[in-house]
């Protein structure tokens, strides 16, 4: 119990300390990358003066006997920090809690109720998920908290938890514990800009292969193969020490599989740097009608990556200037500038006034690289494919997304016919022209 009590002075320490999450990144001897989590308390200079035990409640796999290498509760620990510092240290005039033990349901209702109404740093307000991932987390904490020192604890299971009846897939009645608080917040219809029409991708495309040379393979994965931007940072070479990223299926002379390896999140820089994350552990296939596209891509790609020097021990697939592995901030920064400098320009002066009005919309709204994962999303809807195909070929834990899309499937067939149905009629002829004029007559 001593863990939980940091400190004896229950005025002064307050004004200069905050409870927060410290990532401690680790490797395995077969290089696979994993990270730790914990609650600790900085000072203002932030300096980490006191580690705590507060992460052991966070309550991730705790009904499970296995639990996986790579699991981390990091993202619980955020929402159960704001709870602390709010508390206990923001808001002690108010409470005058010295012990997280002390905290009442009352207090936990004025918390989730600001968190609610509070604003982000971007001056909007958080969405609903985010606040229902708070209010589980904590009541959680709370729970498990309780669990282990009984009594102490001034919340119990029957304060935190009502018991609702719900139905189960089957239509089957079940009885379970849902938090017990109702917060209200501000709904906020804001949407991320992530339509791109499949005219606009290919002009995309073509300046990628023209002007970012480095990143054009990585929009090939994502639009080909909807792979997230994380996750194209973490895809490795054919010929890298951990097993190849990439592996071609042949029958014949004709490539008719082509699978990226995301099955482990390898170290893939020498510094240790996390390049990106793997939402979902798994052999992601690219959509057979993308394969031929897709490979005479990675081909100009493997020409660009012979003239570049990269860490041999880490074999990244994509590079930045440095030699090292591209990470998401880096192919965020490319991709930004491909859009500002040739993609936004190129559209306000094209000859069809759909891209210039969409140039213009790129004024007003932010196109980074997830626009590439929803075009190849709704190409999914528009070939037909069903919720568990939609999922499978999207890499996703669960079958909403796929649902969401196929809800709007009529939008997105209306969406098609104004773009000329161009699925995968990728015209590279703008960008073939950097490598002659053979490629340029020859790509599809």
């Amino acid at each position: 119990m001593e863990e939980i009590i940091q400190f004896a002075d229950k005025s002064r320490w307050r004004q200069s300390y905050r409870y927060a999450v410290y990532e401690h990144k680790l490797l395995t001897s077969d290089g696979i990358q994993y990270s730790r989590s914990f609650i600790v308390i900085k000072n203002s200079y932030g300096v980490i003066i006191h580690f705590t035990k507060l992460h052991n409640f966070a309550g991730i796999y705790e009904n499970k006997v296995f639990r996986p290498l790579t699991s981390d509760a990091k993202a619980k620990l955020y929402y159960i920090c704001s709870m602390l510092n709010y508390i206990l240290i923001e808001k002690y005039g108010t409470f005058r809690f010295d012990h997280v033990f002390e905290v009442t349901k009352e207090s936990l209702e004025c918390f989730f109720r600001d968190y609610a109404l509070g604003k982000k740093a971007d001056g909007g307000f958080r969405g609903s998920q985010s606040i229902e991932k708070c209010v589980i987390a904590v009541t959680v904490f709370f729970r498990k908290l309780r669990y282990k020192y009984g009594g102490h604890v001034k919340l119990t299971k029957e304060v935190l938890y009502a018991e609702h009846q719900v139905y189960t897939k089957q239509g089957k009645p079940i009885r379970k514990q849902i938090p017990d608080f109702q917060v209200r917040g501000i709904q906020e219809n804001h949407e991320i800009f992530r339509d791109l029409p499949t005219k606009v991708f290919q002009i995309l495309l073509n300046l990628a292969l023209r002007y970012a040379p480095d990143i054009a393979f990585a929009v090939s994965l994502q639009a080909f193969a909807g792979l997230r931007p994380g996750e194209v940072c973490n895809v490795r070479q054919e010929g890298s020490p951990k097993g190849n990223g990439l592996m071609l299926t042949m029958i014949g002379e004709k490539v008719v599989k082509v699978e990226i390896d995301l099955t482990k999140e390898y170290a893939m820089r020498s510094d240790g740097r996390d390049c990106g994350k793997i939402k979902k552990e798994r052999r992601q296939c690219v959509y057979p009608p993308f394969i031929g596209s897709f490979l005479k891509i990675y081909q100009h790609h493997k020409n660009h990556l012979a003239q570049r020097d990269f860490e041999q021990d880490y074999c990244p697939m994509f590079v930045n200037r440095t030699g090292m592995a591209m990470t998401y901030r880096d192919y965020y920064g490319r991709f930004r500038k491909l859009v500002e400098k040739h993609l936004r320009p190129m559209l306000l002066h094209h000859t069809d006034p759909e891209c210039r009005i969409y140039g213009q919309m790129l004024y007003e709204n932010r196109l980074g690289p997830h626009a590439l994962r929803h075009w190849f999303s709704v190409q999914l809807v528009l070939r037909g494919e069903d919720i568990a195909q939609i999922q499978f070929w999207r890499g996703d834990k669960n079958p909403e997304s796929a649902f969401d899309y196929l809800q709007n499937k009529g939008d997105l067939v209306s969406e098609l016919a104004k773009a000329n149905e161009m699925l995968a009629e990728i015209l590279l002829e703008e960008g073939a022209d950097a490598y002659g004029k053979e490629e340029k007559n020859g790509f599809l």
